[in-house]
């Protein structure tokens, strides 16, 4: 292979790498990180929870950001954060840090996602999920990191103990709720039923709210039969 050819094949390598992004040029931050970030597109297949999403590319983990798991509280409202921000079937962007190790331990990529311009990781952070995947805690540098642990410090944190320490919401057996906390949502769809709808029966009770507001500020909608 001559010169040129070796050269020509280097370049597509790393179009191959980045998608349809470029690659930064690389800067040192002030801590000695590189601050480079290759970017590519890739569409939405499905999301797993507020920050897990999986893609044409794979299956991705925001970096920077831990929302709550499934089942937490907390957890529908990020979710569905995400699924408004990056709707199924749409494209996100993502950005592959060379400061940040390529996959965690289960396997999936560790990536910036955007979409439509929108930070989706900083956006959780902004509406209260927790900063947690940077040095602070162990974790890889990322070159994002000052500003969200910026956001992390000026938004509260979603509740994520047990169902049944947040304030008005409470977790029932079955499809049973608690006495007191008669609206139920639903994880899958975020609406919420109350007593004498046609779904209120079998909906569970892994969310039962003190009363429709407070569902709705959870990020339920109201069910309309």
């Amino acid at each position: 292979m001559s010169a040129r050819q070796r050269l020509l094949s280097a370049v597509l390598g790393v179009v191959v790498l980045g998608g349809v992004g470029a690659m930064q040029a690389t800067d040192a931050s002030a801590s000695g990180h590189s601050t480079t970030i290759t970017w590519s597109t890739a569409k939405v297949i499905r999301w797993s929870d507020g920050d897990t999403v999986v893609t044409t590319h794979g299956k991705v983990r925001l970096i920077g950001v831990d929302t709550p798991e499934v089942g937490r509280i907390g957890a529908a409202t990020a979710t569905a954060y995400a699924k408004r921000l990056a709707p199924v079937g749409s494209y996100v962007h993502l950005g592959n840090p060379v400061s940040v190790r390529g996959q965690d331990r289960y396997g999936r990529y560790l990536r910036y996602v955007t979409s439509s311009g929108v930070d989706i990781g900083r956006y959780q952070i902004q509406h209260g999920a927790k900063a947690r995947y940077d040095s602070r805690t162990g974790y890889d540098w990322h070159p994002r990191q000052s500003a969200y642990i910026g956001s992390d410090a000026a938004h509260p944190h979603y509740r994520i103990g047990s169902a049944t320490t947040s304030s008005g919401v409470k977790t029932g057996s079955r499809t049973t709720c608690p006495s007191g906390y008669p609206v139920k949502g639903n994880d899958s769809s975020m609406i919420y039923h109350v007593p004498g709808q046609q779904f209120y029966k079998i909906t569970n009770a892994r969310h039962c709210f003190s009363s429709t507001a407070k569902a709705r500020a959870a990020g339920y909608r109201a069910s309309q039969r």
